[in-house]
């Protein structure tokens, strides 16, 4: 389950219609280099409680994608909004950041802090540092299985416990849309479960979940719909 505080009605993340709001557009979003597409004019429109499943192997686009979406690379060409706001164009993307959580393929962590403090970090730079924190702390390192390692440090942890301590800061914060690059890599049998639980989860409280994956199993169990990518361009929706 999602954090028990974060858990906004569903009616919160609808338009003034009853529909659910718009929580991802893209349009002609491409990146190149040189004559090479790393990903050729990708259109997709997410709506809140949907978990669209970007699948494809290893080297089709995939990452590309997550990181143009996130901001974290600026497009060759087309553009990506979240939640109404602007990914590349200043001041807007502080917006849109505010409003997803990223969990990159590789965990991105400090070796100084264990994954307490990487929690209790995380929370206070997104204005999540209340009084019901340690709630939420604990219900995240509980569901994920990391409870007896709070105070471990990223060098102490396996390749599976930095990838959901990766999941558990995303988590900790505020935010409408997920994005899990490739995030079952290096999770065991039962860390892959508490997962699928997670998303079904974050999709009921009325996020949305960008799901990037080359599992076709995986994504079965939890999408609402896949975007398939091949070589960087749309082969199927």
């Amino acid at each position: 389950m999602v954090p028990p505080d974060m858990s906004d009605p569903l009616d919160e993340y609808t338009n003034g219609d009853g529909a659910p709001r718009i929580v991802l557009e893209t349009q002609g979003l491409s990146r190149w280099y040189g004559p090479v597409a790393a990903l050729d004019r990708l259109d997709l429109v997410m709506r809140a409680g949907e978990c669209v499943a970007m699948m494809g192997p290893n080297g089709s686009g995939k990452t590309t994608a997550a990181e143009l979406i996130c901001g974290l690379r600026e497009p060759t060409a087309g553009w990506a909004r979240v939640c109404g706001h602007s990914v590349h164009q200043e001041p807007e993307a502080v917006d849109a950041r505010r409003e997803l959580a990223f969990v990159p393929d590789t965990p991105l962590l400090y070796g100084d802090l264990s994954i307490l403090d990487h929690l209790r970090l995380v929370a206070a730079a997104h204005g999540a540092a209340d009084e019901g924190f340690p709630e939420r702390a604990e219900h995240l390192l509980d569901l994920l299985d990391l409870c007896e390692r709070a105070t471990f440090f990223p060098p102490q942890l396996s390749r599976g416990m930095r990838q959901k301590t990766a999941l558990a800061c995303a988590l900790i914060r505020p935010y409408s849309l997920l994005v899990l690059d490739e995030p079952v890599v290096g999770l065991d049998t039962r860390s892959v479960d508490a997962l699928a639980g997670v998303i079904h989860d974050v999709v009921a409280a009325g996020r949305a979940v960008l799901l990037l994956t080359h599992s076709d199993a995986f994504a079965a169990r939890v999408r609402t719909r896949a975007v398939r990518i091949d070589e960087g361009r749309v082969v199927d929706l």
